[in-house]
């Protein structure tokens, strides 16, 4: 091993320390990226020409296919959200539920979690959270509670979701949205279910939740009346894609047109393009932020790229060559997923990810479920860095060391289940 190779892989990994800390401190993540995209290209010493062309050019253009799915799937949460539809389900399972404040909380939940199946988007996740937030709230649910089993519903939809799926797929090029995949996403989701439900049980149980009337909520506000048949709506995309076998940006387009032609908001020219247009423009700007991370991700994994022979040569000997050594290290270490740290794939786990990568020790459908479940498990489940959850831990008026305390230790279950289910049915 060369004195340079030293040198150059020690200050790679001092720099990746500095990531950590300045991602879980809450910095700016495109310019986190970016800026270590440019160090590691100094260190590794990559051609110029390769730094402009390769690192900053072609790794933002391959991503603009991801970044379509994402710009329809938020398209069509909005459409969901804007229509009454989302409101219509949840406030009809309410109603359903009847006068029982535990049934009530669970079918709220299980509903929720079905809609995020398909809906995608902070912007979608905040305005279906006003209407089941009140709702749980009303019903006498703690606070910490409510948006604990709030937020485990909307992770529990995202095994299936389209347009988180595809965010991943576009670092692993060679892994699908296919049938081995849809029969992980269903078993994971399973257990993330069954988990959500016992966490429910347990608190209401062991605090005596639940001592409004359900009656009381349904009275508190009112519903917007649509059609009952628009009900299947949120749910025809990934009907679509799991059994006509169609791409998402289309699927994601056909729920659109039915979403606005069941709620009669095609009755007339003008309506349908104003409703378009809104929801369109409200879709984009919820995730514009995102975007700007997704594409400040992609061009630091492609500089990681070329500095990989570095990292390889100096921890070739270093990381263990058993992936169940790995998969064990990743379940010991789950609270490192906290705060974008080297757990998350869109935080400092860009990084890991790189390392682990460079080792050549690992086959693509493992590095994939190593970095599929903790953004779903732990950060959308317990982190208060992600954005929705921010929102409501606000909106609660909750401290987010009460919500992690609160979510934490279930997350940490479903972590563990679904990693391990990961990798029986995809990655063995």
């Amino acid at each position: 091993m060369s004195l340079y190779v030293i040198v150059a892989g020690i200050l790679l990994l001092v720099s990746f320390a500095g990531l950590i800390g300045y991602c879980m401190k809450g910095g700016n993540l495109l310019v986190g990226f970016v800026f270590m995209a440019l160090i590691w290209c100094l260190v590794g010493r990559v051609p110029y020409r390769t730094v402009i062309d390769t690192v900053f050019q072609s790794s933002v253009e391959s991503y603009g296919p991801t970044i379509a799915i994402i710009v329809f799937g938020s398209w069509f949460g909005r459409v969901i959200v804007d229509t009454g539809i989302a409101g219509f389900i949840i406030k009809k399972t309410v109603e359903m539920a009847g006068d029982k404040p535990l049934v009530t909380t669970i079918l709220v939940s299980l509903v929720c979690t079905l809609i995020f199946t398909s809906a995608f988007g902070v912007g979608s996740v905040m305005a279906i959270g006003m209407i089941v937030l009140p709702i749980l709230f009303s019903l006498g649910v703690e606070k910490r509670v409510a948006v604990g089993a709030y937020m485990m519903s909307v992770a529990g939809g995202m095994y299936l979701n389209l347009g988180y799926v595809n965010q991943l797929l576009a670092l692993f090029p060679n892994m699908t949205y296919d049938n081995t995949y849809l029969r992980f996403a269903v078993i994971a989701t399973i257990i993330h279910v069954i988990v959500m439900l016992i966490f429910i049980i347990y608190h209401f149980r062991k605090s005596g939740q639940g001592k409004a009337r359900a009656w009381a909520v349904m009275n508190s506000g009112s519903v917007q009346q649509i059609p009952a048949v628009a009900a299947i709506v949120p749910f025809l995309p990934i009907l679509m894609v799991a059994i006509f076998k169609w791409k998402p940006v289309p699927a994601f387009l056909i729920g659109i047109f039915f979403g606005l032609l069941l709620t009669r908001n095609m009755t007339s020219y003008k309506l349908a393009i104003e409703k378009v247009q809104k929801t369109l423009y409200d879709g984009i700007a919820d995730v514009g932020l995102l975007i700007g991370m997704l594409y400040g991700v992609n061009i630091f994994s492609t500089a990681a790229k070329q500095v990989a022979p570095i990292l390889s040569e100096l921890l070739g000997g270093v990381i263990p060559q058993s992936a169940i050594i790995i998969l064990i290290a990743f379940i010991i270490c789950a609270p490192l997923g906290l705060f974008r740290g080297p757990l998350m794939v869109f935080g400092s786990g860009a990084a890991t990810l790189a390392i682990l990568q460079a080792t050549g020790f690992f086959p693509e459908s493992f590095l994939f479920i190593l970095f599929l479940v903790p953004p779903v498990a732990i950060v959308a489940n317990s982190c208060p860095t992600q954005s929705w959850s921010m929102w409501g831990i606000s909106y609660a008026k909750l401290e987010p060391k009460t919500y992690i305390r609160t979510n934490f230790p279930w997350s940490w279950l479903i972590f563990a289940a679904n990693l391990l289910a990961g990798y029986m049915i995809i990655a063995r």
